[in-house]
């Protein structure tokens, strides 16, 4: 998982952290991509994953926080869906991970995961300074856009 190349204020506040996409690695990867597996044997496919991707993580105590956001990276991103998927995860200052979607947007759907484990909806800010580095900004918990859709822009 990446790194902050800067941190700034809590969820909320116009200042952005921002974070350099680099591989995922830990035990997250396996889980995530296990999960979105099991779902597509399913049926179940692209945003479809995203609410028992959310309710599994809260179940699963036992799970870090760091490989919660890396798990939900790897899932969403191990879809068969073109263009579909996560970017950075992007750690703010009072220890929220930040799991961005692909989809540059004014107010894009995250997932984020707390210091505790517990595993949030939320919209944010998303900017991309190059075709590696998003900036966040704005994060809200508990709201998600009416179409949220976790795909790249058409000029990314």
């Amino acid at each position: 998982m990446q790194q902050p190349d800067s941190e700034t204020s809590s969820p909320g506040v116009s200042s952005a952290p921002a974070s350099t996409l680099t591989p995922d690695s830990g035990p997250g990867v396996a889980y995530g991509i296990a999960f979105v597996t099991h779902l597509r044997d399913h049926g179940v496919s692209g945003a479809a994953i995203l609410r028992p991707l959310i309710d599994d993580l809260n179940a699963r105590a036992a799970m870090s926080p760091f490989d919660k956001a890396t798990a939900a990276r790897a899932a969403c991103n191990a879809q068969d869906t073109a263009n579909w998927g996560a970017g950075p995860v992007v750690a703010m200052p009072n220890g929220d991970l930040i799991v961005t979607s692909k989809m540059v947007a004014r107010e894009g759907p995250v997932l984020i995961v707390k210091p505790d484990g517990a595993v949030l909806r939320g919209t944010a800010n998303i900017d991309m300074l190059d075709e590696t580095t998003y900036v966040v900004s704005n994060v809200i918990e508990g709201k998600w856009p009416a179409r949220a859709i976790w795909i790249e822009s058409p000029s990314a």
